[in-house]
């Protein structure tokens, strides 16, 4: 975990982007990761980091390279994950 791949965009919804990375499972990523100027378009092509497995959505979970990842979030606000 913790690669950087690239992939294509096949699905928007208002809770996150799905991402064909050419692995067993699609990626996801989260809608705490998309911003109002990202731009994500079905087709387009996409670099994310992959950040881990959810077995229970059986998806990859995805991290655009301009984000700080969500337990380092946490990390900086004081909580201990």
């Amino acid at each position: 975990m913790g690669s950087l791949v690239v992939g294509r965009v096949v699905a928007i919804f208002n809770w996150g982007v799905i991402v064909d990375i050419g692995l067993s499972k699609v990626g996801l990523i989260d809608a705490l990761y998309v911003d109002d100027e990202d731009k994500y378009e079905p087709g387009a092509e996409v670099a994310a980091y992959l950040e881990s497995l959810d077995s229970m959505k059986d998806k990859y979970i995805l991290r655009p390279p301009h984000q700080t990842s969500l337990a380092e979030r946490l990390r900086n606000k004081g909580y201990d994950v």
